[in-house]
């Protein structure tokens, strides 16, 4: 929200915070509080100078990354800027693809690195790599909160995650879920933050912050939450104390606007005019319009992705020096799905994260391997398909690799098609789902077949600065991979002003 600072000391509680449940511990160590069954983050507290330096780092880094902070949002400069050279557009439909989304509600903190893939435990607002505290609250204060974002999302094909984080492989963004503003470098009497412009929703992993140490009003929290998240799909500020993207802290429950309201800019610039403007006249913004354009209206998915392995196919053989050049296609009904990379016999995997549908790698050692891409939708209906490759050897053989063969609990790698396999059990990705934001499975790393640069994507409008990083897997064959992490992004045809 912007700023969402106004006399919150005032506001009753609707419901006051109580500690997490704690676990009792080993002799001698302290106690671990969790949250839906997982650990909560528990950092020591910033010393006065440590909050200091971090105010000035904050601001340092905004000026290095060409971005400023207006109200709630971190934009970049240019955003505030109005190009005067565009002439005014009549209000046209939105025509890009309905996709759908997920936001993990962070209430359990973690490691947090500057960038903007919420997968691995990134922000654009974040200095260097900081500890995030979580929530502080009971179990029961976090549904109350929760059930406010669930309420105002319920239209939508949007689905919410808060008990354990979703896989790095499924496009989701996260709102963090604790702490104070000192945490990231802002001052006292900010309730929460968005630090990427995302117009139109073109960038699914973002990280986005409600500070709900800052009050203990939980229709207020959950409110904060909302907005942070619909400033992460592309909305901004606009008039009415009734409406969640209204720029203030005011009681009471809120809604999302379905006529064209105007702006509000009292507590910074409006980012996103030239969307807004495909859906309302100049100057004004009706929040359900976009969200329905860019979600589409709530209903069940049981589909799963569609995989189809072009290459390898099912018992190929290779012997040293070979390149396994690996194809696949994968679909869905609806936008916005992921997949990965996997080798289960090596116990490792690669989340794409740039759209990537081709790899060439070096053969691993000798042996037999399961080279399989599976998809995730965002009812975590699950897609698969794979083929048994073989190096120096041939089927039948024993495995000479060295290592103990491990499998995805969702692994059928003696099938003989390359066809798509699917589940709609959530345990089919069981392998990424408790991994905390930033850490987790190893990950293999390797050089793209396409032309599109596997790198970074930071050259479009969105102030994103993104970024990100891979784990190094156990096996040595994954020290003979030279690719990275490449981030994906919605591409639009859409001239943008």
């Amino acid at each position: 929200m912007a700023r969402l600072h106004t006399s919150l000391t005032s506001l009753t509680a609707v419901l006051l915070f109580a500690p997490a449940t704690a676990v009792a511990a080993a002799d001698g160590e302290p106690e671990q509080r969790t949250l839906f069954g997982q650990p909560v983050n528990e950092p020591r507290e910033m010393t006065q100078d440590e909050i200091e330096a971090r105010a000035e780092g904050f601001r340092a880094l905004l000026e290095q990354q060409g971005q400023v902070l207006k109200g709630n949002q971190v934009l970049p400069k240019s955003a505030l800027e109005p190009d005067l050279t565009q002439p005014t557009r009549p209000v046209e439909a939105w025509d890009e693809p309905v996709h759908r989304a997920t936001t993990f509600l962070n209430f359990f903190g973690g490691p947090l690195s500057n960038g903007g893939n919420a997968s691995e435990g990134q922000s654009p607002c974040v200095q260097g790599k900081i500890e995030y505290p979580g929530f502080k609250g009971s179990e029961q204060t976090a549904l109350a909160i929760i059930q406010v974002f669930k309420d105002a999302a319920a239209p939508f094909g949007l689905r919410i995650a808060y008990e354990a984080v979703p896989p790095k492989h499924l496009p989701y963004s996260q709102v963090m879920m604790g702490g104070q503003p000192q945490i990231i470098g802002l001052p006292n009497g900010v309730l929460g933050v968005a630090c990427n412009l995302d117009c139109g929703d073109g960038w699914w992993r973002d990280t986005t912050f409600a500070f709900t140490e800052a009050t203990n009003n939980v229709g207020i929290l959950g409110t904060v939450a909302l907005q942070e998240a619909a400033h992460a799909w592309g909305l901004d500020h606009i008039d009415g104390e009734n409406n969640i993207m209204f720029p203030y802290a005011t009681p009471g429950s809120k809604v999302w606007a379905d006529t064209c309201t105007p702006y509000n800019d009292a507590t910074g610039g409006i980012g996103c005019q030239y969307v807004h403007e495909q859906f309302c006249p100049e100057g004004s913004q009706n929040d359900v319009a976009e969200l329905s354009a860019y979600f589409g209206p709530d209903s069940p998915d049981t589909v799963p992705p569609t995989v189809v392995m072009m290459s390898p196919t099912e018992g190929q053989q290779y012997k040293a020096g070979d390149v396994v050049h690996v194809e696949v296609e994968v679909s869905d009904d609806y936008e916005g799905f992921g997949w990965r990379l996997m080798v289960p016999e090596l116990g490792q995997e690669q989340p794409v994260y740039n759209g990537q549908k081709i790899w060439d790698l070096p053969v691993p050692p000798k042996g037999s391997y399961t080279v399989r891409v599976e998809a995730i939708d965002h009812d975590r209906n699950v897609g698969f398909a794979e083929a048994k490759i073989f190096v120096d050897t041939v089927p039948g053989e024993e495995n000479t690799t060295g290592d103990t063969p491990t499998t995805s609990d969702s692994d059928s790698s003696d099938s003989d098609s390359g066809d798509t396999k699917a589940t709609n059990d959530e345990s089919a990705d069981a392998s990424g789902a408790n991994e905390e934001s930033g850490g987790g499975a190893s990950s293999i790393t390797a050089n793209a077949g396409e032309s599109e640069d596997p790198g970074m994507e930071t050259g479009d409008d969105k102030g994103c600065g993104c970024q990100s990083t891979s784990a190094t897997g156990s096996g040595a064959w994954l020290l003979l991979f030279a690719g990275a992490l490449g981030l994906r992004r919605r591409r639009s045809s859409r001239s943008k002003r």
